[in-house]
């Protein structure tokens, strides 16, 4: 649903003046005018806007979550109502479609709003809804990102980075348009909010936009040509898949030439698809690859707190310990033993809340060898939960597979 002039809505509690609007300027021209309600361009509008909907949807028997403001929820019996808002852009979704065709009337009474029907696009992202699922992708962003940097006839390339390159800010290949980069990064940034399989590339040519090289442009467009063979990629969640929280971790060490840090990145499923991920360079130099992978473990885990928090508030808590899966032995056991003291007394004390959460059954790490396929990992985890059927489509790769 959209909101018509969202932000007109908004009460003022404070005194604002502004000068009388061109056009409109009585006799007196010294005289200003006071503000009753909020207008667009008032730095105080969004502010107004949301306290207005949020004491209305409060009023109306919602509750604001606690994880996140902008997302409310609503209990009447067995029935679940779920309320994104996004500006003046709400999302309803919800087990009970007399109960949100109940919401909408309450809200339309209220505020002027457009009802848009079933979701299909929001903010660029393409939502398809089905009995099987619901499938996530950017095609046409991807098209019009192809098309703004006349690469819509390139040739594809078979992955979006290439192996074994290292870029540096010390490079001495020509300077290229520093404009012209920013602009191809911001939109392939957007891009990865359906595209996990992007993150690490894109989060790598991102950290040369203040000085870009001939090199990094070329690391950028490698994108572009991957981009190019990929652009039905996306995320397909499975409705016949039971929401079960895993994740993953895994970091290099010292892989940045310049400064020597490390870069860790993460990935959560639920069910059949991944819902969050990240892909980030650490803010200290780790000593060793153990320091390197401990750092992205606990990173992991305040994701994995966030999602169990924001998931038990939705109706959909979870009964066992998340999985994190990591791929080296000893973070594993630095994570579980607290009596490696000496070898991690360098690391900063506040990263031992891991242990905590595994000493409380919240979390569980478990290894996974580098050399293990996704699938495996996947048949095995819902094979002990006694599913029995799992598609997943995420980045570069589409697996269906079968077990219990």
């Amino acid at each position: 649903m959209d909101v018509k002039s969202a932000f007109l809505h908004g009460d003022l509690h404070e005194e604002i003046y502004m000068e009388q609007p061109i056009g409109f300027i009585q006799t007196d021209s010294s005289l200003v005018s006071r503000l009753k309600k909020s207008l667009y361009g008032l730095k105080q509008a969004p502010r107004a806007w949301y306290a207005k909907m949020d004491s209305f949807l409060l009023e109306s028997g919602f509750s604001r979550c606690h994880s996140d403001n902008t997302v409310y929820t609503k209990k009447v019996g067995n029935s679940l109502i779920i309320l994104f808002l996004y500006v003046d852009d709400l999302i309803l979704t919800g087990s009970d479609p007399n109960l949100i065709n109940h919401v909408k009337s309450s809200l339309k009474k209220k505020f002027e709003m457009t009802d848009l029907g079933h979701l299909h696009y929001f903010l660029g992202l393409q939502v398809l809804q089905s009995k099987e699922g619901i499938s996530l992708s950017q095609p046409k962003y991807a098209c019009d990102i192809l098309r703004h940097f006349h690469m819509e006839d390139c040739k594809p390339a078979p992955s979006p980075f290439q192996s074994g390159v290292k870029l540096s800010v010390t490079c001495t290949s020509p300077e290229v348009d520093a404009t012209l980069y920013r602009q191809l990064v911001g939109k392939l940034l957007y891009l990865t909010h359906t595209r996990p399989d992007l993150s690490f590339a894109v989060g790598l040519v991102a950290r040369f936009m203040q000085n870009p090289r001939e090199s990094h442009w070329k690391a950028a467009k490698r994108i572009l040509r991957y981009v190019r063979g990929t652009i039905q990629f996306g995320i397909h969640y499975n409705a016949r898949v039971a929401p079960l929280l895993v994740g993953f971790t895994d970091s290099d060490w010292a892989g940045d030439p310049d400064d020597r840090k490390s870069t860790a990145g993460y990935v959560f499923t639920l069910g059949s698809g991944p819902i969050t991920w990240d892909c980030k360079k650490q803010a200290a130099i780790s000593l060793s690859s153990v320091e390197a992978e401990y750092r992205g473990a606990v990173e992991a885990s305040k994701e994995a707190l966030w999602l169990r928090q924001i998931l038990s508030e939705f109706g959909f808590e979870q009964q066992h310990p998340t999985t994190l899966w990591c791929d080296n032995q000893s973070a594993i056991q630095l994570c579980k033993d607290p009596v490696q003291h000496q070898r991690s007394k360098h690391i900063e004390l506040h990263m031992h809340f891991i242990r905590k959460l595994i000493h409380d059954h919240v979390l569980e790490v478990q290894y996974c060898s580098t050399d293990d396929q996704v699938a495996d990992i996947f048949t095995k985890a819902l094979t002990e939960a006694k599913f029995t059927k799992l598609r997943f489509m995420v980045g570069v790769q589409e697996v269906v597979t079968k077990g219990g």
